[in-house]
């Protein structure tokens, strides 16, 4: 309570008072309520004005008690530790969504900077119009719709909680909208530069140190696993077990189990050029074949390279080594977007293979590479009819009708 002094006046006893902060023209209000203190502005700059007003809020206070309605403005910042903790209880009891580590750093990173010292039931249109603003001046560009929906999502779990505690109610939450600008097609490889890619794996390992030979062993068996499954690169495969895999019936596919997917668990199958490069790795990590790993439910991560002192060790710089590797093909960049390729850029051309190829149906794709129909069609829209002739052609369709 500040210091009773010419800028602090008892409007009712030991129940509201009115007072003026150092520095500031605006009277503030702090009232009691169920013997706990509360504080919050008047927005008024006169002290009859702020009397009133200070009333107000003392009575709208004192119903929204009666009615068990949080007669308080908690401030953003203690709701989103609340909403941080609970993601993380239940990241750490397996029940929780991958990508609430998203949320999670979206909130701490964008969210709590700027909504931090606001009360929760009173952000407006205007404190969304100004994180909009904050979140470009700190990202340097405006964000892509998909990253639009990820911080709205990430606000929308603290607006959750605040409802959930009674801090406010659901009419009291912002609508929260999606402009951002349009995603960009991903880059990838055609046909021809994945055969270069593939081929010239062997002279570049050739070329590498007694350090390197090993991680871009790996790297090329990485890869090629890529590319067979569509699967996610990062934290999706590294984190793989032996134990993951099992073989199909007719034992020329694997099913493999991701249990740590962005979606959660889920299920891709893997086809000869998987199998081949697991089994590299299983000789030369273990001296034994793929076969005896997976039937002896063998809990170690795949993507390990051995060490100097044959210790079996996780990859480091990954991404680095696959930027020399493309680089050294001249591959680096795409010459239809001018973005850089990744390990992402053979996932979608995995997606781009299996569609124009393969002619494997949108519904199918989504299940083995563990994403949605919409965001098939989405990314992958520029499939046009020259590159899919062979599925446009409707060969069987033909057949069994003149049949």
């Amino acid at each position: 309570m500040s210091k009773r002094d010419k800028n602090t006046h008892e409007v009712i006893q030991r129940t509201l008072f009115v007072y003026k902060r150092a520095r500031s023209a605006v009277w503030q209000c702090r009232y009691q309520i169920n013997r706990k203190w509360f504080t919050e502005t008047t927005r008024e700059y006169s002290l009859e004005d702020a009397k009133r007003v200070a009333h107000m809020i003392l009575m709208d206070a004192a119903i929204k008690e009666r009615y068990n309605v949080a007669p308080i403005s908690h401030l953003f910042k203690d709701v989103a530790k609340l909403t941080i903790k609970r993601m993380e209880d239940e990241l750490r009891v397996k029940e929780g969504r991958v990508i609430y580590k998203d949320y999670i750093f979206v909130i701490k990173r964008y969210l709590v900077p700027v909504l931090g010292n606001k009360p929760i039931n009173q952000i407006s249109y205007n404190d969304i119009e100004e994180l909009a603003t904050k979140r470009i001046e700190k990202m340097g560009h405006e964000p892509t719709k998909s990253t639009l929906k990820t911080h709205n999502a990430a606000l929308s779990k603290v607006l959750t909680e605040a409802v959930m505690r009674g801090y406010m109610t659901e009419a009291q939450k912002p609508v929260l909208l999606t402009v951002g600008r349009s995603t960009e097609r991903r880059p990838e490889f055609s046909l021809a530069e994945i055969k270069i890619l593939l081929k010239g794996f062997d002279g570049w390992i050739s070329l590498a140190t007694e350090e390197q030979i090993e991680i871009r062993r790996l790297l090329k068996d990485y890869v090629e696993v890529l590319l067979d499954t569509g699967a996610r690169p990062g934290r999706e495969l590294l984190e793989l077990r032996w134990a993951n895999l099992k073989y199909a019936e007719d034992k020329t596919k694997l099913i493999i189990n991701f249990n740590l997917s962005k979606t959660g668990k889920r299920t891709a199958v893997g086809r000869t050029m998987a199998i081949v490069a697991l089994e590299r790795i299983a000789h030369r990590n273990y001296s034994h074949s793929l076969d005896s790993l997976i039937l002896s439910q063998n809990a170690d991560h795949i993507f390990r390279h051995k060490s100097k002192y044959d210790k079996l060790i996780r990859p480091i710089n990954f991404e680095k080594q696959m930027a020399f590797y493309l680089e050294h093909l001249k591959m680096l960049k795409c010459p239809i977007t001018g973005n850089k390729r990744t390990f992402y850029s053979i996932r979608h051309t995995y997606a781009t293979f299996a569609l124009t190829y393969d002619k494997i149906n949108i519904h199918t794709l989504a299940r083995q590479m563990g994403t949605s129909v919409v965001m098939i069609e989405k990314h992958y829209s520029h499939l046009d009819a020259e590159k899919a002739i062979e599925q446009l052609g409707g060969e069987k369709t033909r057949g069994l009708l003149a049949s």
